[in-house]
C-alpha cells in the first residue's frame, strides 16, 4: 500500500520537544521533531501537529479502559503517529503499536550538585572518622599506661609535649623509654601525614557526594528530606509503586501520596534544594551537560532501561514502511548525530562559562578561613580560661586570708 501523503502527528512539550500554539496551528521543535522530519523526508509525507487537549502528555489509563494524552488520541484514531521520546511498554500495546526501536531510554534521576562543605570542616577531612577514633585512642593510651603502670608522672605531660613540642623528661628506665619512644615515632608520622594531606584539601574545595543511588534516594524520601518528582502524564509512579523492589515501592507510594508530578521541561540549570527529578540519562546529559561541566548531579543507578519507539495508531496502513525507515536511520547513525549535536551545543555553552585554569594556585584567605576560625576560637577559649583561673586564684587567696 502506498504511504499516505499527509499524517496527523501528536506531540507535547517535554525535555525532547517544545510546542508553541499559534493562530495557524502548533509549531514544534526539538529532538523528537527532527526525528519526525527524517521520517517525513524518507517516506515523503507532510504532517500536521496536534497537542493533547486534556493535558495528558504521554497518557495514563482510566478505570474504564480509555487513555488520556497522546495514547488516548492514538486509541481514538485522532492522530496517526507520535515521535515523542517514549519507552516501549506493554500497558500501551493494547491500544497502539510501536515501531522498531530507534534508541534506548534509561530512566534515572538527578539532583542539584551538593553545596561545598564549610571551610572549617576541611581540618577533619584528611582522615575518616574511624581513623580519627583510632588516633585519639592511641594518643590517650600512653596516658593510661602512665597512670596504671608507672603512676608517678603527671597525666597531662604527654599532651603538653604534643602541643608545645618540648622534649620529654624521661627517667633512666628502659620501659619508659620504649613507651615514650614508640609514642613519639607514632605522633611524628601522624603529624607528617596529616600536614601533607591537608594541603590537598585546602587547594581543592571538597564537595559532598550527595544522593547517587536508588537506596539513598528511597531513604531520603522515607525521612522526608527529599521530594522525587516524575513527569506528569506518565506511568512512572505506577511502575515504581507496583515494583518488587522495596526501595522502588517506597518511592512510588510517596509520589502517589504526595502527588509529586509536574511538567518537567528541564530548562532551569538548578533543580531545587531537597528535590530530585526523574528523566532519561541521555536527556540529562543534553540539557545539563556531561561531567565535569554538568550543572546537576546525575545518579549512578537507574530504574531500568527500555527501548524507545515511534507510537503508531492501531490499524495504520504502513507500519512496515516506518520500520524500514527507522532501520535506515539507525544504520546511518542519524538519530545519534541529532543527540550529539544537541549535547554539543549545551556542552559548549557550559564550557564557555568555565574560567580558564591558571595553573599554580595560591592559597588565599578563603581556603585558610577554617584554620583561622579555629585559631581565633582557641584564643577566645584560652582567654576565658585565663579569666577563670585569675578569678579562682583571687577567690582562693581571699578565702585563705579569712
Amino acid at each position: 500500500m502506498k504511504f499516505p501523503k499527509h499524517l496527523k502527528v501528536s506531540t507535547t512539550t517535554t525535555g525532547t520537544s517544545k510546542v508553541i500554539e499559534t493562530e495557524d496551528g502548533a509549531i514544534a521543535t526539538g529532538i523528537d521533531i527532527k526525528l519526525l522530519q527524517l521520517l517525513a523526508e524518507k517516506l515523503n509525507f507532510h504532517y500536521t501537529i496536534y497537542q493533547p487537549k486534556d493535558g495528558g502528555r504521554w497518557g495514563t489509563l482510566y478505570e474504564n479502559g480509555s487513555w488520556t494524552g497522546i495514547s488516548g488520541m492514538l486509541q481514538r484514531g485522532e492522530v496517526d503517529i507520535s515521535t515523542l521520546y517514549s519507552p516501549v511498554i506493554e500497558e500501551r500495546m493494547t491500544v497502539l503499536d510501536f515501531s522498531l526501536p530507534y534508541y534506548t531510554l534509561e530512566k534515572t534521576f538527578a539532583t542539584d550538585i551538593p553545596h561545598p562543605q564549610p571551610n572549617y570542616t576541611v581540618l577533619l577531612l584528611p582522615f575518616q572518622w574511624d581513623v580519627w577514633i583510632a588516633l585519639v585512642t592511641f594518643l590517650i593510651l600512653p596516658i593510661l599506661l602512665e597512670q596504671v603502670v608507672f603512676q608517678r608522672q603527671h597525666v597531662s605531660k604527654p599532651f603538653t609535649n604534643l602541643f608545645k613540642r618540648q622534649p620529654l623528661e624521661v627517667r633512666n628506665s628502659v620501659k619508659r623509654r620504649i613507651m615514650y619512644g614508640s609514642w613519639l615515632v607514632f605522633q611524628t608520622i601522624v603529624r607528617f601525614v596529616y600536614t601533607s594531606v591537608i594541603l590537598s584539601f585546602l587547594t581543592v574545595r571538597p564537595i559532598p557526594k550527595g544522593i547517587k543511588t536508588i537506596p539513598e534516594l528511597a531513604e531520603a524520601v522515607r525521612k522526608g528530606t527529599f521530594r522525587f518528582y516524575v513527569p506528569a502524564g506518565s506511568l512512572n509512579a505506577e511502575f515504581l509503586a507496583t515494583s518488587d523492589s522495596e526501595d522502588f515501592r517506597t518511592i512510588g507510594l510517596a509520589i502517589q501520596k504526595n502527588k509529586w508530578e509536574e511538567i518537567l521541561e528541564y530548562k532551569n540549570e538548578k533543580i531545587g534544594d531537597g528535590k530530585a527529578i526523574e528523566g532519561a540519562r541521555a536527556i540529562f546529559h543534553i540539557k545539563y551537560g556531561k561531567p565535569p561541566f554538568s550543572t546537576v548531579s546525575v545518579a549512578d543507578d537507574s530504574f531500568g532501561i527500555w527501548s524507545a519507539g515511534v507510537m503508531i495508531r492501531k490499524g495504520f496502513c504502513c507500519l512496515e514502511s516506518v520500520n524500514t525507515a527507522i532501520l535506515r536511520i539507525n544504520s546511518g547513525g542519524l538519530y545519534q548525530k541529532i543527540l550529539d549535536d544537541e549535547a554539543f551545543q549545551q556542552q559548549y555553552k557550559l564550557f564557555s562559562r568555565k574560567l580558564p585554569d591558571t595553573g599554580v594556585r595560591k592559597l588565599g584567605i578563603g581556603e585558610l578561613s577554617g584554620i583561622f576560625f579555629l585559631l581565633m576560637l582557641s584564643y577566645v577559649l584560652s582567654f576565658l580560661i585565663l579569666i577563670i583561673e585569675c578569678m579562682h586564684y583571687r577567690w582562693t587567696k581571699e578565702k585563705l586570708q579569712m
